[in-house]
């Protein structure tokens, strides 16, 4: 296989093939050194499909007078800073080319940098697309026929971009001209050649799976489960690591994931399919959200959990060894410094903790990925001790007071060696070194406990060895180690339930779904988290919402999925019938609508009130807040509420609080949030006060007045329970207070 990258015209190179980028319309291709024949096929092809090319897609012509055998068309996406997939389109273009190539039989292809030019794609990004999709695809398919790729640009910034990639991506060292490699890899027919582990490390001491460092691709791995990291929506054409494993095991392996998991999985949970060519039993496709560092710690304790889940997995379906590729070292953007202890020490604390049958688990590693290798090689070298232990019958040797610490995975080993009228010293010293390697951490939480919740949050104690009490902290106490990944832990599970809390609510009140227009009957629930992330941007107006690679088109109420597009429904499970009825008229899409109040009984209440009450205040304006999704939540609440406490009055109309001017709009569109709690008073606990009089709120503590001394008042209907003693610091409820 030979590769070159060339500068000058693609007209001019004798090749099969010569690959020309479109815009969308065919009929703009004039390649006039080829002659208007050319043209004239394009017209007749365009005219047979009466449609358009989509973005990646291919279509052949002859060559006319140029020095080749046929001319590929090719569709170029527009670059829009990263918004519509422009990468996974450009992608697509290029697999399509090269097996465009092999269906015509034809051995050689010249491919430009497409779209790279007037269509804006920046060259760093587009070129090393373009090669990284060539390596993929010869990956797969060793038994390929195609024998030279030409990558030819007239730009010299283009042409030392392709360079700079060919010698990474393949790991080749620069030559002038022309870059030799060789292309005999592993094809989906082929059976893997035994793997030479770059670096060995046992786990430790009681552990029997043996941690192996491997150059290679994942997709070449010989081992009974392969791991792959992917997309919520199981597209596996999207994402490097994805696009291997889906051309080494073929198309079969996308049709599993469509027809087992149709609405894909969530962050941090697996999806099981065959091997099919690939050199496994089974592949576990998992999902991890992008790089947060404001939520670093969650995502690493996650990250350690989705390792452990894998491993479970694979033991109860009888497996031996596993392959996990690098996680969240690609674009996910996770700072590769953490991970290397961060999946190792995982897959130690599963074997520590378990008598696993599983006895390989292989870290895959790129071979251009050099500074992986080197972060792998450096945790490994740091954790591969050795000891020895000397000892003397001499009693009258001289032996200084020392403390030497072994230490392992599980607890602490302690050797002593000195005299015996130094025993006492030797043995405060070791307290005093003990006790320095012990901590205590205590960690908020806004989030409801339930039993079943409380009883997680314990099992951690047992899996990272620490004590851990619940009241109205969380404390944990135990080694500085143990307590540092124990709080990682208890984090991602808090902000797990809260999540879930939230997401459950937002489904009661309001379900998304999604049919593809061609078959309308075949409507699909979006997950529970797709469900609430489209709610909250739907519910502040937004146009789109762009997550997950995807935009969700509010406008249009669609969106596109492995190229198709889907309508997307929005259906309110709390009727309409529910809203007041002193509420003004709303249209159905109508979210929020603030009302002048300028008489009518409510108008009335209120001037009474402050007349009686506050009679030297001046009322300037009432407006009454319609806000059907906030309406909605407290419905659903109010009749959980219900359910749970059958003998509790839990409605109060007409509580008070008052709120400063710049907290208005965030309070209409979204409620009141207690984690705005301390910009005011927080004398019985951190939240959202209400009261029942009215002195209260208008005191200048709560309503702050803006600079024209104006006021902002709510009143409001509030949910309650039981009384509780309170006191300053307390965020969480714990047991209730009896008043008689």
């Amino acid at each position: 296989m030979w590769s070159q990258e060339l500068s000058g015209s693609l007209m001019r190179l004798p090749n099969n093939c010569i690959t020309k980028y479109e815009l969308k319309e065919h009929k703009n291709a004039n390649i006039f050194a080829g002659g208007f024949g050319i043209q004239a096929e394009s017209n007749r092809i365009m005219k047979e499909r009466k449609s358009e090319l989509t973005p990646g897609e291919v279509v052949s012509t002859k060559a006319g007078k140029l020095k080749c055998k046929a001319i590929l068309h090719v569709v170029g996406p527009v670059w829009n800073d990263g918004q519509t997939e422009e990468i996974f389109h450009l992608s697509r273009a290029v697999r399509n080319c090269l097996a465009g190539l092999e269906e015509m039989s034809y051995t050689s292809i010249a491919i430009p940098a497409i779209s790279t030019g007037t269509f804006g794609i920046p060259i760093e990004e587009g070129t090393e697309c373009i090669v990284t999709t060539i390596k993929i695809y010869l990956d797969a398919y060793s038994n390929s026929k195609i024998k030279h790729i030409c990558l030819i640009d007239e730009q010299k910034d283009v042409i030392r971009a392709f360079r700079h990639h060919l010698e990474t991506v393949f790991g080749i060292s620069k030559s002038r001209g022309t870059t030799s490699f060789n292309a005999s890899l592993l094809g989906p027919q082929q059976k893997a050649a035994p793997m030479t582990p770059r670096t060995n490390v046992a786990s430790g001491e009681n552990a029997d799976i043996k941690i192996q460092l491997l150059i290679d691709s994942i997709s070449n791995a010989s081992v009974d489960v392969i791991i792959n990291s992917t997309n919520e929506h199981l597209c596996l054409d999207i994402g490097v690591i994805s696009k291997y494993i889906l051309l080494a095991a073929g198309p079969e392996i996308q049709v599993e994931c469509n027809q087992k998991y149709p609405q894909g999985i969530s962050t941090f949970k697996i999806a099981i399919t065959k091997g099919y060519n690939l050199n496994c039993k089974n592949v576990f496709h998992l999902v991890l959200p992008p790089w947060d560092e404001n939520s670093s710690d969650s995502i690493l304790a996650n990250m350690t959990q989705i390792i452990t889940t894998c491993l479970e997995t694979a033991e109860r379906m009888g497996a031996k060894s596993l392959a996990f590729p690098i996680l969240g070292a690609g674009t996910l953007k996770y700072p590769i410094e953490n991970l290397p202890r961060t999946m190792s020490e995982a897959v130690k604390n599963y074997s520590n903790q378990n008598s696993s049958q599983i006895k390989d688990v292989y870290f895959m590693v790129y071979p251009q990925d050099t500074e992986i290798v080197k972060k792998f090689d450096e945790y490994f070298q740091g954790n591969t001790t050795g000891s020895s232990a000397a000892s003397s019958d001499d009693e009258d040797e001289e032996i200084e007071d020392n403390v030497f610490a072994g230490q392992k995975d599980v607890g602490v080993t302690l050797k002593f060696l000195a005299k015996y009228q130094n025993l006492d010293n030797a043995i405060e010293t070791v307290k005093k070194e003990y006790n320095s390697l012990l901590t205590t951490e205590k960690i908020p939480f806004d989030v409801d406990l339930t039993e079943p919740r409380k009883l997680s949050l314990r099992n951690i104690s047992r899996i990272h060895k620490i004590q851990i009490s619940i009241s109205e902290t969380i404390t944990i106490y135990g080694r500085h180690s143990h307590v540092k990944d124990a709080k990682i832990s208890v984090q991602s599970l808090l902000m797990e339930f809260k999540e879930t809390d939230e997401e459950t609510l937002l489904k009661a009140m309001v379900q998304w779904s999604y049919f593809d227009e061609n078959n309308p009957e075949n409507v699909r629930m979006f997950s529970d988290k797709e469900n609430a992330k489209l709610e909250k941007a739907y519910s502040l107006q937004k146009k789109f919402l762009d997550w997950n690679n995807r935009r969700y088109d509010f406008q249009k109420m669609s969106f596109q999925l492995r190229g198709s597009d889907f309508k997307m429904k929005r259906k309110q499970n709390l009727k309409d019938e529910l809203i007041p009825n002193t509420w003004s008229t709303m249209e159905n899409e109508e979210l929020i609508k603030i009302v002048p109040v300028k008489n009518g009984p409510e108008y009335d209440d209120i001037k009474a009130t402050f007349h009686q009450d506050l009679p030297s205040y001046r009322i300037i304006k009432i407006e009454r807040i319609q806000n059907k999704t906030l309406y909605h939540g407290y419905q659903a609440l109010k009749r959980k509420f219900e359910v749970e406490n059958p003998k509790i009055t839990n409605e109060v109309d007409g509580l008070w609080h008052g709120t400063a001017e710049g907290s208005v709009d965030g309070i209409n569109k979204s409620g009141f949030n207690r984690s705005y709690c301390g910009k005011n008073a927080t004398a019985y606990g951190e939240g959202v006060y209400f009261a029942s009089d009215i002195h209260y709120s208008a005191n200048d503590t709560y309503s702050t007045p803006d600079r024209h001394g104006i006021k902002r008042i709510y009143k409001c209907s509030v949910l309650v329970g039981r009384v509780m003693l309170g006191h300053h610091g307390l965020k969480v409820l714990q047991d209730s207070y009896n008043i008689n």
